[in-house]
């Protein structure tokens, strides 16, 4: 019994060297193990909505945060953030680059709730897209397969992770970033969106 009970805490805290489900996350990132699952999301005027895929361009880099619109904390931090980034953007534009909110509160958030959320951080849908999960088994798919965690709070909220994931066109995580990262992010977005040169000879 005791040999099962250290064999799964070593199997969950990836032999004994982290602590923490973002630890555990970052360790499931430098493996490449983590991407995201195609499921079908809504955008705010509810049209279907496809961004990566299995086939989808190596140079797209989708920068997303996952979100709810009622949320009083973390997600107007993360929408502060995203303004910044789209700032940048709008003086300094990077073809291939996107901002992507995606809330997991398909219960709550309709296309009216995200477009109401979206004019409120004064979003440019050109650069910044709102979408929800069709259902919420689909959102869980979503969540679980890039390790988000969102717990009810018993207050009709969630407690759920801050940060901000970079994604390319096949939906791979690429890089996790906290929230006050967000320079880095775009940064890193910008290089991933970039076509490599092909250098003649």
């Amino acid at each position: 019994m005791l040999a099962t009970f250290s064999w799964g805490l070593c199997h969950i805290t990836a032999g004994f060297e982290v602590w923490t489900f973002e630890g555990r996350r970052q360790v499931a990132l430098r493996s490449g193990a983590l991407q995201a699952a195609v499921v079908p999301l809504r955008d705010v005027s509810n049209r279907a909505l496809t961004l990566w895929s299995d086939s989808g361009a190596g140079s797209a880099a989708y920068l997303v945060d996952f979100v709810y619109t009622r949320c009083p904390g973390v997600c107007r931090t993360l929408g502060s953030e995203f303004q910044q980034m789209q700032s940048k953007l709008a003086s300094d534009p990077a073809t291939g680059v996107q901002l992507v909110s995606i809330s997991f509160d398909v219960e709550h958030d309709d296309a009216a709730q995200l477009a109401q959320f979206a004019a409120q951080l004064h979003a440019d849908p050109a650069t910044w897209i709102f979408a929800v999960p069709a259902t919420p088994s689909d959102a869980q798919s979503l969540l679980r397969s890039l390790g988000v965690v969102a717990i009810p709070d018993g207050q009709s909220g969630f407690v759920h992770n801050g940060a901000i994931h970079l994604l390319d066109g096949r939906g791979r995580l690429r890089g996790l970033f906290e929230i006050e990262q967000w320079p880095q992010a775009l940064a890193a977005a910008r290089q991933l969106a970039t076509p490599a040169r092909v250098v003649s000879r």
